[in-house]
């Protein structure tokens, strides 16, 4: 039995792609399954014996399975990692696209040119072949706080990247028997929190149980060679319990039959998830990424559904033959792929438009300018972040903080940004005579900061990276 369940986005969650505490932190775009397992664990482990909490919860006869972006209320499926396009190309499509394991070695031609190839690595695709490139996804820039003096602690800025609120994700739940079918629902229904930082402002989503949901399903085996794409992500351990990224074909559920590498495309990657009860990392997992590609020759029988290890938290999914991996004889990609951005695009556009029509009242203009503003701050904070970590801010670290000072003070009083260059490089300008001039601003270093006032963020951008840049350089006089 196989359960289907949408979860849609009330606030900004955080799901952070690493277990890294300092600096801009990423984060995924799924929501793991073990998310789902750890809001029916808080509800139901309690209550259950330790038999049936094992069967429930460890036993991998329940799978909570990743949660994935849905097109126009359609699961999303990551891209398979066979899917190859023209190099020069800037968009996937069906005419400039082929599938790697039917090319049979020999590169495609077009117009007698042989082309150069490059793998499809990013986005998602639904059952009726809308592909979206990206989620919509937040910047936040934060600062720890200082609980002795009451305030921000000075040098300790971080970024907080988050999925953006009001998109919709689907995963379900795999049940071997249905015993525990409406226990889970009832238990996953409703409006939960998941991911980082849930007693602030991230984390609340509200779930609810949908049928009938367009999947892809597996297909039957045709003349003894099966094509498996990884639809989670796959962990498996060799015949010493270790960790592998080789897996053989008794792994996947076949008696027989041989793994053609040279035809599978699979990509790798290491983690260890975090342990909230024991406050602490468990074993690192090695696994192979989803969207991976493995075909297998010579095969006689209908392989697993789920295989490998962790299959509770939705690791092992795997879908033979899908109807993405067709193609004609030449190894064209056959799947009739449409790209779902335009009409998003047209459609927020429509949306935005009819917002602004009716956008009469006071209030409703209040609100608006608002957030206006508060985008703009948002804006500029992200961009004081990407500076001070990169190299040009490295190269004016021997700038004074009194000359920092003094580039605030004439940035937060100038009208704007035409009236800020001429008091800072004008021929009387702050930074173009004096001492200071000649020990602080040589010429790389004067190009380096016009460059930053010619960026469209206004005076306030100016005054705040200066206020910022001298935090840094007190800390290091202090070092």
């Amino acid at each position: 039995m196989e359960k289907y369940f949408k979860v849609h986005l009330l606030t900004d969650i955080v799901i952070n792609a690493s277990l890294k505490t300092e600096g801009n932190m990423t984060t995924l775009d799924f929501i793991p399954g073990s998310n789902f397992l750890g809001i029916v664990a808080g509800r139901l482990y309690p209550k259950l014996t330790g038999d049936e909490a094992f069967d429930l919860f460890h036993s991998g006869d329940v799978s909570f399975g990743d949660a994935h972006i849905t097109i126009d209320d359609q699961p999303g499926y990551p891209m398979p990692f066979s899917i190859f396009q023209d190099k020069l190309k800037k968009e996937i499509g069906k005419d400039d696209a082929w599938v790697h394991h039917l090319l049979n070695g020999n590169e495609p031609k077009e117009d007698g040119t042989q082309l150069q190839l490059k793998q499809v690595r990013s986005g998602y695709l639904s059952k009726d072949g809308k592909y979206l490139k990206n989620i919509k996804k937040e910047f936040a820039l934060k600062s720890a706080h200082n609980r002795d003096e009451r305030r921000s602690d000075e040098g300790r800025m971080f970024g907080f990247e988050s999925i953006k609120a009001g998109q919709s994700f689907i995963f379900s739940v795999i049940f071997k028997d249905g015993k525990w079918a409406d226990q889970v629902t009832q238990a996953l229904t409703g409006k939960k929190r998941v991911g980082k930082s849930k007693n602030a402002q991230y984390g609340q989503v509200e779930i609810t149980a949908i049928d009938d949901p367009h999947v892809f399903e597996s297909k039957n085996t045709k003349n003894g060679k099966v094509v498996i794409y990884a639809a989670s992500n796959l962990c498996f351990l060799n015949e010493y319990g270790q960790s592998t990224f080789r897996p053989t074909v008794e792994d996947f559920g076949f008696t027989k039959g041989e793994i053609n590498w040279a035809e599978s495309q699979v990509r790798t990657y290491s983690y260890s998830p975090w342990n909230y009860k024991r406050n602490a990392t468990n074993t690192q997992r090695d696994c192979i990424a989803k969207g991976s590609v493995f075909v297998i020759e010579g095969v006689d029988n209908q392989g697993d559904v789920i295989v490998g290890e962790y299959q509770a938290e939705g690791l092992g999914r795997v879908i033979y033959n899908p109807d993405f991996l067709e193609g004609d004889e030449n190894g064209k990609w056959n799947f009739d792929i449409r790209k779902f951005e335009e009409t998003k695009k047209k459609a927020d556009q429509d949306d935005s438009n009819t917002q602004k029509d009716e956008l009469k009242s006071p209030l409703a203009k209040l609100l608006k300018q608002k957030k206006i503003a508060i985008d703009k701050e948002l804006e500029i904070g992200k961009a004081i972040q990407e500076f001070v970590v990169s190299t040009n801010a490295s190269r004016l670290e021997k700038v004074s903080t009194s000359q920092w000072g003094g580039i605030r003070q004439i940035a937060t009083r100038a009208k704007d940004v035409e009236s800020l260059q001429e008091e800072l490089f004008g021929k009387e300008g702050f930074l173009m005579h004096g001492v200071a001039a000649d020990e602080y601003w040589n010429k790389k270093r004067l190009e380096i900061l016009e460059a930053e006032v010619k960026k469209k963020l206004g005076t306030k951008y100016i005054a705040k990276l200066a206020a910022e840049m001298a935090k840094l350089k007190q800390k290091d006089n202090k070092k």
